[in-house]
């Protein structure tokens, strides 16, 4: 019999988790978890969070803000995306994801982490007592099992952690664009890495993710605004007229880490804390949810099936397999296409070759917006 949930970790995907199980129908005194702050540092809460639809189906179960009709309704919340126009540059040929062809409201959308972080933490805060975190309240000693969920954090020092460095960075920013396409995310493959605009929920405004070999990510990061934007406009080119840098710049590691989900006896690993991806695609925290969402249904499920935590375990090891190792060779191949140049016609004719196959470009699109689904 499983007594208590521990999960460590003050992130999206651990404050996530704590409302899904809720949503299991899990008591909340069976659930301790860290003491979260309200107050965020400035280049976190800045960070843009691309979510897929189904991260925002899995987000609208807790947090009514966050389904795809209320953010068409309030978009200030977050930027819809609807198109995703994806090309090579310097090179023809491409291919463009639209959700009216798939007949969704959307693709996903763009939220700051601040946005979600808040939203999260009003709704955890609704749902248990006012008496304060569960983990500080006493409670009778425990009868059964415990489990620990880890988070937040990197995947440990295990030597089971399969590690793949791109020899990249990314180069965090916002950029007001000169005339906008709302709606529309861009994905450009360049020969230094994947560049990205996003929509974000004011107009004109676009959330910039710039993968670029080490030192010149680092050239960017402090060149003067004028030369930065230069940079930019030349690679990116024409379509949204003039960019302008309008925030600070942050640099972030690029490093593929994959550990294990299933840790020492009664410890588990989700989010961050199992794997860190390639942003090329924008699918970390989407996994992430993907992992706390079957964890949650898992452990609603063990009461009835009266099953032990080895067995909950391993069916959650299952039932995530392959979804996330799929998602990973995608991001690897999307990430190691950029390079070399001598790549580029291919790459180009690849894109347009997905662009010309209606049912293999739709069967991409939905395996990014809700993954592979086991179950």
């Amino acid at each position: 019999m499983l007594d208590t949930i521990r999960i460590e970790g003050r992130g999206p995907v651990a404050l996530a988790l704590r409302l899904l199980l809720g949503r299991e129908g899990l008591p909340p005194d069976a659930i301790q978890a860290d003491p979260v702050d309200s107050a965020l540092p400035d280049w976190l809460g800045s960070r843009s969070l691309a979510l897929s639809l189904g991260s925002l189906h899995t987000l609208a179960r807790i947090i009514p803000q966050c389904a795809p009709a209320a953010l068409l309704d309030q978009p200030g919340i977050a930027a819809p995306i609807t198109v995703v126009d994806i090309t090579r540059a310097g090179a023809s040929g491409g291919t463009r994801i639209e959700a009216h062809r798939l007949k969704l409201p959307m693709l996903g959308a763009v939220i700051r982490y601040a946005t979600l972080h808040r939203l999260l933490l009003e709704s955890v805060e609704q749902v248990h007592r006012p008496a304060g975190n569960p983990a500080d309240q006493p409670r009778s000693a425990p009868t059964g099992e415990t489990l620990t969920v880890i988070a937040d954090g990197d995947t440990g020092d295990s030597t089971s952690i399969r590690i793949r460095e791109f020899g990249q960075m990314a180069l965090l920013a916002e950029v007001e664009v000169e005339r906008d396409r709302p709606g529309w995310a861009f994905e450009r493959f360049t020969s230094e890495g994947p560049l990205a605009l996003l929509p974000l929920p004011e107009p004109r405004r676009r959330a910039l993710v710039w993968c670029a070999p080490n030192e010149r990510c680092h050239e960017r990061a402090t060149a003067d605004e004028h030369r930065f934007s230069e940079s930019l406009q030349q690679t990116f080119g024409p379509l949204l007229g003039r960019l302008t840098l309008c925030s600070a710049r942050h640099v972030s590691a690029v490093t593929r880490r994959i550990g294990p989900l299933t840790r020492e006896p009664g410890c588990v690993a989700i989010g961050n804390a199992a794997q860190a991806l390639h942003p090329v695609a924008g699918q970390g925290l989407n996994l992430g949810l993907r992992d706390a969402a079957v964890l949650a249904r898992q452990l609603g499920d063990a009461g009835s099936h009266s099953l032990s935590l080895a067995q909950i375990l391993a069916g959650f090891e299952q039932r995530r397999h392959a979804d996330r190792e799929l998602l990973v060779a995608g991001t690897d191949l999307l990430a190691s296409l950029t390079r070399p140049e001598l790549l580029k016609p291919a790459h180009a004719a690849a894109l347009q070759l997905i662009d010309l196959c209606t049912p293999l470009r739709h069967q991409i699109a939905r395996g990014l917006m809700f993954g592979l689904r086991s179950h």
